[in-house]
């Protein structure tokens, strides 16, 4: 608990600044509090009237290995520049029951690069709200993973067509996916830190993003990617990401626009899927937005001192 209470509010020592200046003459020290949920459809499930093929899906299992927030400048080390205790402990946690991270006694300042940092369970890894040990172990076992999405996606059909059923379970290893978000924006970059004022940033984990048709914002959802990829897989009615990366692209029907950017054919359906986690975090409000780097890229990360 001691190990969660410090990264939950990671205090950055800076007080002591203000008590060595005359009362009249204080410094006032600001903060930041970045709180951990998730977006509507997550938390309530995406309706069949909000996909484009007439499936519906309830998220099930959401969990995440979480590290740190960062709050920074990137090139400029010594105008912002903090990280939580994320970097020695870290928690597994599911976003639907929210997690907070604090930093206390922060000098009046704007910091434009906000990232995240994710990451598999480790020697210092807690459980964090609506986790258990089944969650850190399943992240844990065989190749390491900071994130695991489970749904349950229906379909009505038309008599005498029986109603359709699909269980996804994804697991998102850290070797081939997102683990570092940088460039959090909103209306505009960062976060900015006022005399004697708190900023409340929220991060959403936006599950339904990953059934996106297209790469670009607002593109339609649909589910029938996913079942076809079971199909062409074992069938069993559940659906993992070994048979989404058993789908290829060029094999997919001709809708939506199941593509990525570099326009090679040859990728797989989880190819595509890992990507659309890249943008599936939204910062403050459903247009805000952070950015996952490449993988094993550190790109658009702040150089943070240890809080």
């Amino acid at each position: 608990m001691a190990r969660h209470a410090l990264l939950l509010g990671a205090a950055l020592g800076l007080g002591a600044l203000a008590a060595c200046v005359p009362a009249d003459e204080a410094v006032r020290l600001g903060s930041v509090q970045f709180t951990f949920k998730v977006s509507e459809r997550t938390q309530e499930g995406i309706e069949s009237s909000e996909t484009l093929d007439g499936w519906s899906v309830r998220f099930e299992r959401v969990v995440l290995g979480f590290k740190t927030m960062t709050i920074g400048q990137v090139g400029v080390a010594d105008v912002c520049s903090y990280r939580g205790r994320g970097a020695e402990s870290d928690v597994v946690f599911d976003p639907r029951f929210g997690v907070v991270q604090t930093f206390n006694g922060l000098k009046p300042v704007v910091c434009p690069d906000v990232g995240i940092i994710f990451g598999p369970p480790g020697p210092e890894t807690t459980l964090g709200a609506g986790a258990t040990s089944k969650d850190l172990i399943d992240l844990a076992t065989g190749a390491p993973a900071h994130a695991i999405i489970e749904a349950a996606a229906s379909r009505e059909a038309e008599p005498p067509d029986p109603p359709q059923s699909l269980r996804i379970s994804l697991r998102f290893d850290t070797a081939r996916t997102s683990s570092r978000f940088g460039g959090c924006r909103a209306a505009a970059r960062g976060v900015r830190i006022l005399e004697g004022e708190r900023d409340e940033v929220s991060v959403r984990l936006a599950a339904e993003h990953l059934f996106r048709d297209a790469i670009s914002p607002g593109a339609g959802l649909r589910v029938e990617a996913f079942a076809l990829a079971d199909r062409v897989g074992d069938g069993d009615g559940v659906v993992t990401m070994a048979e989404l990366d058993g789908l290829l692209l060029n094999r997919m029907p001709p809708v939506g626009d199941y593509a990525l950017p570099n326009g090679v054919s040859t990728d797989t359906l989880g190819d595509y899927v890992r990507v659309l986690y890249r943008f599936s975090f939204m910062f403050r409000t459903a247009d805000g937005l952070c950015v996952g780097n490449e993988p094993g890229s550190e790109a658009n990360e702040p150089s943070p001192s240890e809080d």
